[in-house]
């Protein structure tokens, strides 16, 4: 009897480890899932590129309107058009109109949009990774979750545009307008914003900066 006891002590025991285990590893999964599942279209995107290189056709969920790719790959403007989840890698759209355009999940990876307005744009979870986007209009855009790997950012401006939980590698801000920026919730993980203007910029703690501010001098102060 004693024998019988122990051992389901034992068999109660080890279920107990197991149960415990399996719940530890569904939880971790659920943290990852949830805390990784932004980062995750990026890598998608590696895997993408490297199956197209190798001639492997992969079909994704692109919502985008066809008529409205159409229209910008002829005539580099489709503001306000439903770009939603479009595939633009590598493509050549600089000085294109996307004012106002659903660009939500659109992939740019290694797109040249320089000299681009994007004033308004949705680009919620866009992967902009190693695109270039200098003297670009972002101004009131919406780049939650974007994916800013390495990309250069040289003299655009970004005045009120919402960056909360992008993610920010080794981006380049040169001389970068980021006035009234949201930035809150965004860690960054190499960035230099030394010579960007971050006047009224919130910052990930909810710091408001002030660097780049004109500061209205008194007229008896000036003489």
């Amino acid at each position: 009897m004693r024998l019988f006891v122990a051992s389901f002590t034992r068999l109660g025991g080890l279920m107990s480890v197991c149960l415990m285990h399996l719940i530890y590893i569904e939880i971790k999964d659920l943290f990852r899932t949830c805390y990784y599942r932004r980062g995750a279209f990026a890598v998608g995107t590696a895997a993408t590129v490297a199956f197209a290189g190798l001639g492997v056709r992969i079909e994704g969920a692109i919502a985008a309107d066809p008529t409205a790719i159409q229209q910008l790959m002829k005539t580099n403007s489709c503001p306000g058009c439903d770009l939603n989840g479009a595939d633009f890698r590598r493509l050549d759209l600089s000085g294109a109109d996307l004012t106002g355009a659903d660009l939500e999940g659109a992939n740019f990876y290694y797109a040249n949009l320089d000299g681009a307005q994007l004033h308004g744009a949705n680009l919620v979870d866009a992967n902009l990774a190693y695109t270039s986007l200098r003297y670009a209009i972002l101004d009131s855009a919406d780049l939650r979750y974007a994916i800013l790997d390495r990309t250069d950012l040289s003299d655009s401006s970004l005045i009120a545009a919402d960056l909360r939980e992008s993610y920010i590698d080794e981006t380049i801000f040169d001389r970068t307008i980021l006035d009234s920026a949201d930035l809150r919730d965004t860690l960054p993980l190499s960035a230099n914003f030394s010579s960007a203007s971050t006047c009224s910029t919130l910052i990930w703690s909810g710091i408001e900066y002030r660097r780049g501010c004109e500061v209205a001098v008194p007229e008896q102060i000036r003489r």
